[in-house]
């Protein structure tokens, strides 16, 4: 099992980001577990843990983005974990 950890860089606060990406891990039939959240210095971190297939689809919807959003780097790290420390997707606040 594996854990990817994302910092988006670019407009990806308050347009409609986080949504965006939810929307689209929700689509898939087997989901990956984590969470995603607005950093105070106006990046978003993803944290997904699954398959390296379900991470590869997410770190592709982290640089597509919103229609409205302008991702212009992603900073990722990738770590094997034992098991799943979360249930869900969601958004963290």
């Amino acid at each position: 099992m594996l854990e990817m950890r994302l910092i988006v860089h670019g407009r990806v606060q308050g347009v409609g980001y986080r949504h965006s990406i939810i929307e689209q891990i929700e689509q898939e039939q087997n989901m990956a577990r984590g969470f995603i959240w607005n950093k105070p210095n106006g990046t978003v971190e993803i944290v997904a843990q699954g398959t390296i297939e379900q991470l590869k689809d997410i770190r592709r919807y982290a640089v597509k983005g919103s229609h409205i959003s302008e991702v212009r780097e992603v900073e990722e790290t990738l770590d094997e974990i034992p098991a799943f420390t979360h249930d869900s997707f969601s958004i963290k606040y």
